[in-house]
């Protein structure tokens, strides 16, 4: 593969991204409870307020029933548990990423904003269009600043999973059958892997393009393992990485739940191994499969996948959607994606699953985290090169 084509390839699309989407001053909805005193915002987008809950909930009430986007299914739950919270009704629909994105580009260029609330995968998306063209406000109450991590805030995170490396049990009782990623590079797991299609899958890109952010890591894991040093053909061992696994026929599926069922589904001789939520376990008993994951693999398991919750620019209801923000990052919020395995709320008093196969602390140090201010050019790299070894 020719790097340079693919560079060439990319400048293409991001010229196209650039002109499809319009520059927006950054502004917020109509407002009924003003800041009271709000810093000044050091990143595009970053509004933190200080409201009075009862004032805001007084508010919120008089604006009528919410609109909110959501990857997740469960946004219908946090509707249920918000309008018996507050008597507020929440219009909630499971939409891609992509397609929310578009959404929200449109009604706000439109002057005709329907939604108020949407959470995406997309950390670059957001932080390098969304936000600074103003279609999107990263609206922080400011009595949750205090409670979350720095990195929790911009983007605000209300959820955080494992999006991992998984097999199947029943064909490999005793443990994962790769120990290293690169292993995934070679002839024996041609056709086996299968990962999100990345084409539709930013979070994803965005994991890849964050390798090339940190090449030293699959150097020297490559020379651990194999006990030698890495021959190159590509300019880093990121992309020497990423060339050699697209090129070994890797499969790609659109939705996590047909990955977890190629992947567990019993009776299999030969069962590929792939990267799904860590969510998607759940689905041994309820689909009764044979999933578990890849723990020990190395250097990496996967990577830190983060649900983003914004206000939408002009958003109808301001108030009710900066309460249900707010509801998300508290422990009743964040509940539905909590009863079961493999949600983390960045919310320290929130909930840990004890099927979660360890703490969000415990975690970290075996998932990579992505850099969303420095990755939309190399997502767009990596993607071009997934699209090549497509065809």
């Amino acid at each position: 593969m020719l790097k340079m084509d693919v560079r060439k390839l990319s400048i293409c699309m991001t010229i196209l991204i650039a002109l499809t989407v319009s520059s927006v001053f950054a502004g917020g909805g109509k407002e009924a409870a003003k800041p009271a005193a709000a810093p000044a915002a050091e990143k595009p987008g970053m509004v933190i307020e200080d409201v009075n809950l009862d004032a805001l909930v007084k508010a919120a009430q008089a604006e009528g029933e919410l609109v909110v986007y959501m990857t997740s299914s469960r946004v219908k739950a946090a509707a249920e548990n918000f309008e018996k919270m507050y008597g507020i009704k929440v219009k909630g629909t499971k939409m891609k990423t992509g397609e929310q994105a578009e959404r929200v580009i449109r009604e706000v260029d439109a002057g005709n904003v329907q939604v108020d609330v949407v959470a995406p995968e997309d950390g670059p998306l957001l932080v390098t269009t969304l936000y600074p063209k103003g279609y999107l406000i990263n609206w922080v109450p400011k009595d949750m600043v205090s409670v979350l991590s720095e990195d929790d805030l911009y983007p605000l995170a209300h959820r955080w999973q494992p999006r991992i490396f998984a097999y199947n049990t029943e064909t490999y009782p005793k443990g994962t059958p790769v120990k290293n990623v690169w292993e995934l590079t070679e002839p024996k797991w041609k056709g086996k892997v299968i990962l999100p299609d990345l084409a539709i899958n930013p979070a994803t890109r965005a994991f890849f393009a964050q390798l090339v952010l940190n090449p030293e890591i699959l150097e020297k894991s490559y020379q651990d393992f194999y006990g030698k040093k890495l021959k190159m053909k590509e300019e880093n061992a990121a992309w020497e990485f990423i060339t050699r696994l697209f090129a070994n026929d890797v499969l790609a599926l659109g939705s996590d739940n047909d990955i977890s069922v190629a992947i567990g589904a019993k009776g299999q001789k030969d069962p590929p191994v792939g990267m799904i939520t860590f969510t998607k376990l759940n689905d041994n008993e309820s689909k009764n499969l044979s999933l578990a994951t890849c723990q020990g693999l190395q250097p990496f398991m996967g990577y830190a996948l983060a649900t983003y919750t914004s206000l939408v620019k002009n958003a109808p209801h301001p108030n009710a959607a900066k309460l249900f923000i707010r509801f998300l990052l508290t422990p009743e919020g964040i509940e539905p994606w909590l009863t079961d395995m493999g949600g983390y709320s960045p919310n320290p008093a929130g909930f840990v699953n004890p099927k979660n196969e360890g703490t969000w602390a415990e975690w970290k140090p075996k998932l990579i985290f992505v850099e969303d201010d420095k990755l939309m050019k190399l997502s767009q790299e990596v993607n071009d090169l997934w699209l090549l070894s497509r065809n």
